[in-house]
């Protein structure tokens, strides 16, 4: 008979932005900048986007949204840039908290704006996994692994059912314009739904605690993340420990998330 653990043994799971937290990718967006008396057509990074898109200087090209996103709509052209992106090493800052999660075989999600298809960025995680780790840090990571799930097969047959156990959310995925920071809380909310439900069935001697991690670099879904987790997703999950991390500035501002 086992003995019940006399401290705390947290579960934890993590949601992950792509873009300027997990990687710099060189994806640009099509924007209009008033120059004097004339707008002139311009490229913007996704960090410059996040800080200027509310700027009166910038518009989107003839007043069309669509029109701003066109480099993101090929799923191939996502490939190549998270090659580029490794190659150049690029990292955005929370590159690694999403690499050790990985290697200690965590429950993840991605919450993107992004419109590429789940397969797609299930496909770009195979490429860090396969272009970055160490043959020592994809041993590491497969022990995890069988240690936390059930699964068998050669090394890379476990990284896969690894990869697809986990959760994605192209939240733009079949329509590019829906309002990003509501539709990111509820992937979050989806998320940790599915995540209570995995907890519930484990051996409380081995975990008895949970907590909820989500990083992102645009200032605007971070504050309206905490807001709604403070005010709702916390109410419903009093039992989650949940942490919310701030990457616009280039680094990490870690924020503890209670119930108001």
């Amino acid at each position: 008979m086992k003995r019940r653990l006399l401290y705390e043994i947290t579960m934890r799971a993590y949601s992950f932005d792509w873009d300027d937290n997990i990687l710099h990718m060189p994806t640009m967006i099509h924007m209009d900048k008033m120059d004097g008396d004339k707008w002139n057509k311009v490229k913007l990074t996704t960090g410059e986007y996040a800080k200027l898109k509310d700027s009166e200087e910038y518009r989107y090209p003839d007043n069309d949204i669509k029109n701003a996103f066109v480099e993101f709509n090929d799923d191939n052209e996502f490939i190549k840039n998270v090659k580029e992106s490794l190659d150049n090493e690029d990292f955005a800052p929370s590159f690694n908290d999403f690499k050790e999660a990985l290697i200690k075989a965590r429950t993840l999600s991605i919450i993107t704006a992004r419109p590429q298809s789940p397969q797609t960025l299930k496909a770009g995680v195979s490429i860090i996994i396969e272009n970055h780790f160490t043959d020592e840090e994809r041993e590491e990571m497969v022990e995890n692994i069988i240690n936390n799930y059930d699964f068998t097969g050669t090394q890379d047959e476990i990284i896969k059912k690894y990869i697809e156990s986990n959760y994605y959310y192209p939240v733009s995925f079949k329509n590019r314009y829906v309002d990003v920071k509501a539709s990111k809380v509820n992937a979050l909310d989806d998320f940790i739904k599915k995540v209570i439900t995995s907890f519930e069935k484990m051996d409380k001697d081995e975990y008895n605690q949970m907590s909820v991690g989500f990083s992102d670099d645009d200032t605007d879904n971070v504050e309206h993340m905490v807001k709604k987790v403070e005010e709702e997703i916390s109410k419903r999950y009093p039992e989650v420990k949940f942490y919310i991390y701030d990457t616009s500035e280039k680094g990490k501002n870690k924020l503890i998330v209670h119930s108001t």
